[in-house]
This record gives C-alpha cells, structure tokens and sequence, in this order.
C-alpha cells in the first residue's frame, strides 16, 4: 500500500534534521508503520539518491547531498522538507516504486523532475503518479525582471509561467504551473496538485517567503513523505 503524508505545523522538525522524536510521535499518529525516515540534505540541484538495496540505507548524520529520494523498498519512508518550493511524492502503485522530490525553480529548471522520473523508470516503474504538495501560488511569488529576462532567454515560450506584477518591474511567477509542464513533458501518467498556497496559509504551512517578509530570523520546514507499506 502507498502511504503518503504532508506535514506544516503540526510537525516541528529542526533544519538539520537532527531531532526527530516529533517526527517519530506524528508518525505513530498518522499510523506509519516505521520511524525509520530517509532525508537528503538538499541542495537545490538535480542529484537523485537511488536506494535499491538496503545496504544503502544511511543514517540520520551526513545525508547526501541531492533533492530527491527513489526506492523499491518496502516499508521505508523517504521525505523532503520545503517552505515555498514544490514538494513532490511520486508513485507506481502496481509496481511499488517511489520518489520524494524538491523542486524549486533552480532544481526544476535543471532538470530534478526529469532526474527523479528516469530514476524510478530505471527501477522498473511503468504508470507514475505524481501530487504536488503545498507550494507558494503564483499570485504570492513577486520575482524580478532579471529573473524572468533568464527563463525568456532560455525559452520565449516560458512566458506562459508569468504574469504582470502590481510593480512595473516585477513578475508574478507560476512554480506550480512550471512543475505541471514538467512532469507532463515527463509522461508522467497522472498528476494531482493539492493547490494549497505555503505564504497565505500561515496557520497551518510553514513558508521561507512570509518569514523573509515578516522580518524573522528563520523559519520552519514542511515535511512531505511517502512510503510503499507491506500488506
């Protein structure tokens, strides 16, 4: 069985993913059957970390260094942490192959999804399934001319992520619309985006964004996670 989760605020976890006895309490609640959680310590890149073999399970100290997590495993729970950039969880129901992706526009515009995809289709997964967790909206994401100037530069068709700011050099930018584009240009079979805004949901969502701009010195991490649970 698939078993995923999107955790906010309701899971306090520190950065260096350390103290996890929060974690361990959230997921007895939410009726995981393992503590055991694998983390990659992200760096806004396109490295996937393959785990095939139990061999290659790691411990909770020096986590590699990528933005995506694929397994065949059974019972082992992979995750990523964001506060505004995509969190994606990807799935082969028949085949039990998953992934845990962070994208935010740097790892997916350099190639991250397309990383991820080809790693679980490396492992034998044939239907994907992709949910694209909680994510900062377009109407909450004010970039800047040079930002868009550098995706037009790439593609004139990129234009489509964007629209005009309130501020006449600024952009609205579409993350989410960005990371549909590419899971579809991947094949993937079928795509679901829970359309929940990080920077307006303030209660519940943790978002790097709204800390920046409410002038605090840090904030927390979202915890998205999935696992393939034997029956």
């Amino acid at each position: 069985m698939i078993k995923y989760h999107f955790f906010g605020k309701d899971l306090i976890i520190d950065r260096p993913l350390s103290q996890r006895s929060h974690l361990k309490l959230r997921l007895e609640e939410e009726g995981f059957k393992n503590d055991l959680v694998l983390f990659v310590n992200q760096i806004h890149g396109n490295e996937v970390v393959v785990i095939d073999d139990e061999k290659k399970i790691y411990g909770q100290q020096d986590l590699p260094k990528a933005d995506a997590i694929v397994t065949n495993l059974k019972n082992l729970n992979i995750a990523i942490i964001t506060a505004d950039c995509a969190p994606i969880l990807l799935f082969d129901n028949e085949n039990k192959i998953i992934a845990a992706a962070h994208a935010g526009w740097r790892g997916a515009k350099s190639g991250i999804i397309e990383n991820t995809v080809k790693a679980m289709r490396n492992l034998g997964a044939k239907k994907i399934h992709a949910i694209i967790g909680p994510l900062i909206s377009q109407d909450s994401y004010e970039v800047s001319s040079e930002f868009f100037d550098d995706f037009l530069a790439e593609d004139k068709s990129n234009s489509k992520f964007f629209k005009d700011g309130a501020k006449s050099d600024k952009q609205l930018f579409d993350l989410p619309f960005f990371v549909e584009e590419k899971l579809r240009n991947c094949q993937v079979a079928e795509i679901e985006n829970v359309k929940i805004d990080t920077y307006k949901n303030e209660k519940t969502l943790f978002s790097f964004r709204r800390s920046t701009h409410k002038g605090e010195n840090d904030c927390g991490r979202n915890v998205s996670l999935i696992v393939a649970e034997s029956q």
